[in-house]
């Protein structure tokens, strides 16, 4: 008898746009584009977000995390 495990969590994107990063983290627009002006500056977090065109901007989500984690312990 075989059994089967199935994991439930969702697969989330290794990246995201600004949209879907504002929607996941429920963080308006105004607030995500000067987060990730202060993440492109630290060089601890820049490597999170990339542009790979002058007008699309893609973020870790997993990063953006760390960055919101670690603003909460340094702010």
């Amino acid at each position: 008898m075989w059994l089967c495990f199935y994991s439930i969590a969702p697969i989330m994107k290794k990246f995201m746009t600004k949209d879907e990063i504002s929607e996941y983290f429920s963080v308006n627009k105004g607030t995500l584009g000067n987060d990730l002006t202060a993440m492109r500056r630290l060089s601890d977090f820049s490597a999170y977000v990339i542009n790979p065109t002058v007008k699309r901007v893609l973020i870790d989500p997993v990063g953006y995390e760390k960055y919101l984690r670690w603003r909460q312990e340094h702010c």
